[in-house]
This record gives C-alpha cells, sequence and structure tokens, in this order.
C-alpha cells in the first residue's frame, strides 16, 4: 500500500471508530449511564398530580412572529376535560418566555392566579372542579424562544436567510417539549384531538406553513394571518410552523385506501427540483400503506416543507432539509423515506414515554430497510442492515428511564438497534405472514392512540400464540446482545448463549458448511452439542448472521472455559 493511501484508510479507520462504528458486534465492558436529570427536567417529564388530573382536547394558537428581533407574542387556548378533582393544573413554558396573564374560559375572563417553577406553570382554577367537567384557559404571553443549537436534536427555534436572502424560521423540539415555544401541556402522554394555529406577520412576500389544512389568509393592519387546522390527535412536538418564500406544489396520491391532497412547500428556485423529487414521497406513502396500513392524516392531507436543517417528523408538515439528493445508497431519498415513515410510528402511534421511543425510531428504521428489500431485493435489504449493524453501541438498554423526557440523540441505538431487534424477531418468528400481521396489528389497533412496549410485546405473543417475552426481555431491557460461544471437536459442534437473561431460548442459529449443508440449532444458555462432521473430522462451517443480532466467541479450549464458568 502506497503511503498516501495508508494515510487515507487510516483516517477512514479513525472516522469510522469516532462515529462509534465497529466491525464485529460487541458488549461494551461497562454498561453506558445515564445523565444526572435536572429538577427541570425531572418536572417536565413526571406525570403529577397536576397533571394527570386533566386532558387536553384542543389548543387554540394564535401567534405574531417579530422577524427582526427573532421573538414572539400571542394567546394560547387550552381547552380540557377533568379526570379527577383538583383545584389548579400544570401547564409548562419555558422560563425565558414571559406569562402577561392566565385567563379563565375567554380572553377577557377572570384572572388566574398561578406559580412557576422552572417550566412548570401550576395554574389555580377559579374553583375545585369535579372529574368530568369541561374547562378553557388563555395564556397571554411573549419572549424570544431558544434558539436551535443542532436541530433537530438540540432543538428550538430556527432563524435562517435562504440563499435569495429572503428570511427562514421554523421550530423542532422533540427532544425538548414544546414548551420552549408556546404553553401547553407538555408531555407525550396527552395529545389534543384537534388544534388551531394562527400565525401572523407584518405584510410581505413571506407565508407561514403548518400542520393539516390551510383556511386561508387574512391582512389587518398590516399582518398577514395564515390560519391552519388540525383534525386529529396530534402530539405536541409535532405542532410546527415554517416561515418563508415557498411556492406551492400541488399533487394527488392515489391508493386502495383513498385520494390523498398532497401540498408541498419549497424555495422558488427550487420548485423544479422538488416538483421532480417529491414524486418518489408517494411511492413510499403506498408502501408503507401496503405493510402497516392507511395513512391516518386523509383528512388532514401530505406535505413536505423545505428546511435549513435535515428533517423532522412534523404530522402533515414535514421538515425536508436533504439536498434533493438520493443519499441512501444512491437510490433513496433518505430523509423522505424516514420521516414518511413517521407518519405511521410517531404520529399515528405515539410512545406515551420517550422511554419507549424505540417504538417509532426503531420500527420507522426497520420501515426503510423493508422498503429497500421489497424495492430492490432480499440483498440490497442484507447490505443496508449491514451498515446498521455496524453502528449499535449497546451500552444502555433500548427502554429507557420513565418520566424523563429522555431521548439521547447520540445514543442512536433505538434507531439501530431497535431495527435490528426487529430483524431479529422477524427471523426467530420464522413466519413472514405472522411477522407483518403482528405490525399491522399493532398500527391498527393503536392507530391515533398512545402506547408503550408491552402494548407492542402483547400484540405479538397476541398475534404469534406464542410467548416471546424472553424474547424482548433481552432486546429490550437488557443493553447486552447475545454472544455464541461455540467450539468444534471431532466433527462435534460445542455451543451455547452468554450475556443473555436465564430463560432466552429459541432463537435460531444458522450455520453453513463448505459442502453446502445447513444446520440450525437453538441454543440456550446451557452447554450443547450436535453433530456436523463426517467420522469425527471436523469442518469448516460460516455463521449466517444477516437475520439475527448477536455476537461470536470462539472458545479453543472448551474445557478451560467450562471450568472458568
Amino acid at each position: 500500500m502506497k503511503p498516501y493511501s495508508l494515510l487515507i484508510f487510516l483516517f477512514l479507520l479513525l472516522f469510522m471508530a469516532s462515529c462509534g462504528i465497529h466491525f464485529n458486534v460487541h458488549n461494551p465492558r461497562h454498561a453506558g449511564t445515564y445523565p444526572e436529570f435536572t429538577r427541570e427536567r425531572i418536572l417536565l417529564g413526571s406525570n403529577s398530580k397536576w397533571r394527570s388530573c386533566f386532558d387536553v382536547h384542543h389548543y387554540d394558537l394564535d401567534i405574531v412572529f417579530d422577524m427582526e428581533k427573532k421573538q414572539l407574542s400571542g394567546w394560547v387556548g387550552i381547552a380540557g376535560t377533568m379526570t379527577g378533582a383538583s383545584d389548579s393544573i400544570q401547564i409548562d413554558l419555558a422560563q425565558n418566555l414571559y406569562i402577561d396573564r392566565i385567563c379563565w374560559s375567554e380572553r377577557d375572563g377572570a384572572l388566574l392566579k398561578y406559580t412557576r417553577d422552572r417550566r412548570a406553570v401550576i395554574t389555580s382554577l377559579p374553583r375545585t372542579l369535579k372529574r368530568g367537567e369541561a374547562f378553557k384557559i388563555y395564556v397571554r404571553y411573549h419572549g424570544q424562544p431558544v434558539q436551535a443549537k443542532k436541530a433537530p436534536w438540540m432543538g428550538g427555534l430556527v432563524w435562517k436567510k435562504d440563499k435569495q436572502g429572503n428570511a427562514w424560521a421554523g421550530v423542532a423540539c422533540e427532544t425538548d417539549g414544546a414548551s420552549i415555544w408556546f404553553p401547553c401541556k407538555d408531555v407525550t402522554n396527552d395529545e389534543p384531538d384537534s388544534a388551531d394555529l394562527k400565525f401572523s406577520l407584518p405584510g410581505s412576500d413571506l407565508m407561514v406553513v403548518s400542520n393539516g389544512v390551510f383556511r386561508g389568509k387574512t391582512t389587518n393592519n398590516g399582518f398577514n394571518t395564515f390560519h391552519w387546522s388540525v383534525h386529529n390527535p396530534i402530539n405536541t412536538y409535532n405542532i410546527t410552523f415554517y416561515i418563508g418564500n415557498f411556492a406551492r406544489i400541488d399533487d394527488t396520491c392515489i391508493s386502495e385506501h383513498g385520494r390523498l391532497d398532497i401540498t408541498h412547500y419549497v424555495l422558488k428556485p427550487n420548485v423544479e427540483r422538488a416538483t421532480h423529487h417529491f414524486k418518489a414521497a408517494k411511492e413510499h406513502i403506498r408502501f408503507y400503506e401496503s405493510i402497516y396500513g392507511p395513512y391516518a392524516w386523509y383528512t388532514d392531507g401530505f406535505k413536505l416543507v423545505e428546511a435549513p436543517y435535515a428533517g423532522m417528523e412534523h404530522q402533515t408538515a414535514i421538515a425536508y432539509g436533504n439536498g434533493y439528493r438520493n443519499s441512501l445508497m444512491g437510490k433513496e431519498d433518505y430523509i423522505m423515506l424516514h420521516e414518511i415513515g413517521h407518519e405511521w410510528f410517531g404520529n399515528a402511534v405515539t410512545a406515551a414515554d420517550l422511554a419507549d421511543v424505540w417504538i417509532q425510531e426503531g420500527i420507522t428504521t426497520y420501515g426503510e430497510a423493508l422498503f429497500m428489500e421489497h424495492k430492490y431485493g432480499k440483498a440490497v435489504g442484507d447490505q443496508y442492515m449491514q451498515w446498521y449493524k455496524w453502528r449499535i453501541k449497546n451500552k444502555r438498554p433500548l427502554v429507557g428511564p420513565l418520566e424523563r423526557r429522555f431521548f439521547d440523540y447520540k445514543d442512536g441505538d433505538v434507531y439501530v438497534k431497535g431495527a435490528w431487534m426487529l430483524h431479529s424477531l422477524r427471523t426467530t418468528i420464522n413466519n413472514d405472514s405472522l411477522f407483518f400481521a403482528g405490525l399491522r396489528t399493532f398500527y391498527q389497533r393503536y392507530s391515533k392512540s398512545l402506547v408503550s412496549s408491552k402494548d407492542f410485546i402483547n400484540v405479538i405473543n397476541e398475534v404469534t400464540g406464542r410467548d416471546y417475552n424472553w424474547f424482548f426481555k433481552q432486546y429490550l431491557y437488557d443493553n447486552k446482545v447475545p454472544f455464541l460461544e461455540y467450539s468444534q471437536e471431532r466433527g462435534v459442534l460445542y455451543y451455547r448463549w452468554n450475556y443473555v437473561q436465564d430463560d432466552f431460548r429459541d432463537m435460531p442459529v444458522t450455520l453453513t458448511t463448505t459442502e453446502g449443508k445447513r444446520f440450525i440449532v437453538y441454543p440456550s444458555s446451557e452447554l450443547q452439542k450436535s453433530t456436523i462432521g463426517i467420522n469425527g473430522q471436523n469442518v469448516e462451517f460460516t455463521f449466517d448472521r444477516n437475520g439475527t443480532l448477536y455476537g461470536l466467541t470462539r472458545i479453543l479450549n472448551w474445557q478451560s472455559a467450562l471450568k472458568r464458568r
């Protein structure tokens, strides 16, 4: 190897190592830890008595933007029903945003008293409300929201200029919570049934795009107001806005489930590119419908909106910032394929707690691989999954701490290991009809609902008629993945699982000899053996790990290894 080639090779190895890429499945020596959660994070994540006592039905946002000062002000109406008797409720708003007043029932209604502890705003009601009573409060507020340091992962508002010098603004706040920019009950386990969204700007060529259906633009006192309506449940972190000098592209997706109205919004110089490139979105939508079930938001439409950051699954108004590139193996646009998949898992089926965010990210990531397998063949699907295997860290369990709104974007296991967990489950079930029936049942049963890992496990057990708790105990709740210890002596294969729960069983391991003979074994944590040689002679063989996530350890001296354990 020439010196400069060696340097490039070494650089690539260092680069991949810095990105957390491992060419072999590994378990770290020490499990990863969780950060010390601040009081703000605890208050934000906890299901306190002042949160659990009411259910939000509707948000009414009426917000004015000051593009020069990067500030906003306005009213937010919160309508709900009491689920338990209480004289106070908790809403949330970032500390750097100022509350002017909180009013009962109407904007000019009676003033309500409140106290603030970090983001938590404990609001006193006029009296103790009983279970089942409906109510509405209005919050008048203003301020300069936090700016995103690395959207969409480190969230906040994004203020940019396009290449023509026009202003652009938007928000991404999945990990941070919607209370960084408007007052709300900032939990993932309470979605409003609908929302009205009005955004106002000083008169200009700029427009505001948001979730749902566009109701029209009005002009008053030099301000343009853009009105959008959402007719379905929506998580608060998915409520969004985009301000820009946009052009509109109209399209329609026809599938067996109906006619879906599509209205993309892109920067004006990119209309021609976007018109051609975004046609692939219809193929992605039809594919996800074919494996999961109908798109959930036919009444609210579908749109991609050009953004200066990679992407975000804002419901019916997906942020798109991948530069109109087929960056996925040179075949597909990764951002489109991934974020559209979130309309099924993440938006329609939502983890009630970010502890179970693998449901959103893992299933969506595996959906990418299923699309590649469907369109380009199994070999391409396997190749795609192999790339994801290299990125698995195994530092923390896939299921994280409850009531902490914890989502570490630097640990991608909820994406890639989540996908590999599903791939391994598919191999273990060994019946694609049952496996995909499980995914469809889970989606269709819980569409427009909130779920937990337990809900997914119960569906899989129900659909297959078998108990897979042993499987999920290992892959969801233990950071380590199984390692197969093996040795061959005189044509006999000795094998067992290491790093597994005691009841881990029934996951198949396939090996093939150089003569083409195929064996399937079902290891456990106890030593087992199988004859694979002829006349007591050892044979060469390989393990097929395209379908399951586990590591390999070859034991050279099996008797010594037995004594060590």
